[in-house]
Order: structure tokens, then sequence, then C-alpha cells
């Protein structure tokens, strides 16, 4: 169950059904195990869900936020900051604090 719920879901319910059929077909047992689930954790996505730190957590999530918002926008920090709900000048003090100052001018 926890491979599910902190497994990113890029994709939709029909990405689900797929996921469960094929564990399904694979696993060699009665129930389904781990070994038969094709889902792997980005690194990106932080801590693992035994790990309870908050501040961990946070910032793996808003790593994630801004990098997503600033591929959405293709690099634009102004509409960035926007969808953030950020100031600007929040959200380049947030680039340069999670060494990401680069990220998204392809650089």
């Amino acid at each position: 169950m926890e491979q599910f719920l902190y497994y990113a879901w890029p994709g939709n319910v029909r990405e689900l059904e797929n996921i469960i059929e094929r564990a399904m077909i694979l696993s060699e047992r009665d129930a389904i195990g781990v070994e038969a689930l094709p889902l792997q954790r980005e690194a990106e996505q932080g801590p693992l869900p035994s790990e309870l730190s908050i501040k961990k957590n946070a910032k793996a999530m808003e790593i994630r936020l801004i990098k997503q918002a600033l591929e959405k926008t293709g690099g634009n920090r102004l509409r960035a900051a926007r969808i953030l709900e950020l100031s600007h000048k929040a959200l380049l003090y947030k680039l340069k604090d999670y060494g990401l100052k680069d990220y998204g001018r392809g650089g």
C-alpha cells in the first residue's frame, strides 16, 4: 500500500489499472508483492514515509513544485512565481537555497 501512496502517478486511472493487471500476472504468489509492482520512487520525491521529518518532506515537496512550475512556464521565473503564489524574490531565494539556480534555463 505504501508503494501506491508514495508513487508520483504521472498517468491516470488507466495507469493504475495497468499496474495492477501487470502485478497480477507477474506475481508468483496468491497476494501481490512489492516485487511485482513497477512503481519506482523518484529521488526528488523526498524521504521514505517512515521518515516523518516535516522539514525534509516540505523541502522535497517545494523542490518538486518549483521544478514543475518552471517546466510548465518554460523556465519563466516570474510566471512560475505567480503559479506558486510566491513573490519573484522568494522564488529566486528558494532556487539559490535548493541549488536550482540554473534549473529550467538549459544550464
